[in-house]
């Protein structure tokens, strides 16, 4: 073989090693559903004060909506939020609302709040509190059903 082709053929070997050492990498952490009581009770409770403060006066205090604000349980959150992750929902709530100052809630604070919603729509609250990055929390679906 000559010199051109025992380099191309090293070449080509070497490709071939750092593209199965890089398939080889640990894959990306599970998604997990927002059934699988990935926030607690702390939370609810904060988040359900954070709410009555900052989101009943639009959305009602039963979460049921207002005049020009939807309903935030049954049928139309999971309409909207059915198939989107946790990190979704922080997300909007925090770059969107109040609608009269977007931005002003904290993302710690819209973590509470989404745990208070999900709890609303019947997802248990378990031992530990939903993480507050955003990449941890876009790996939470929500769904209707477990």
């Amino acid at each position: 073989m000559s010199a051109p082709c025992t380099r191309l053929a090293g070449l080509l070997a070497a490709l071939t090693l750092s593209i199965s050492a890089a398939a080889e990498q640990a894959p990306p952490p599970a998604a997990r559903s927002a059934w699988d009581r990935v926030f607690n009770q702390d939370q609810v409770d904060r988040g359900q004060t954070a709410y009555n403060a900052l989101c009943a006066r639009c959305h009602g205090e039963t979460l049921g909506g207002g005049e020009n604000s939807p309903a935030l349980v049954d049928d139309v959150f999971f309409t909207f939020w059915g198939g989107k992750t946790v990190g979704d929902l922080v997300e909007y709530t925090r770059t969107t609302m109040p609608s009269d100052g977007p931005g002003k809630i904290s993302r710690k604070r819209c973590v509470d709040i989404a745990a208070y919603l999900l709890s609303a729509n019947g997802f248990p609250a378990g031992d530990r509190e939903f993480p507050t990055e955003l990449d941890a929390l876009n790996q939470i679906t929500i769904t209707r059903t477990r």
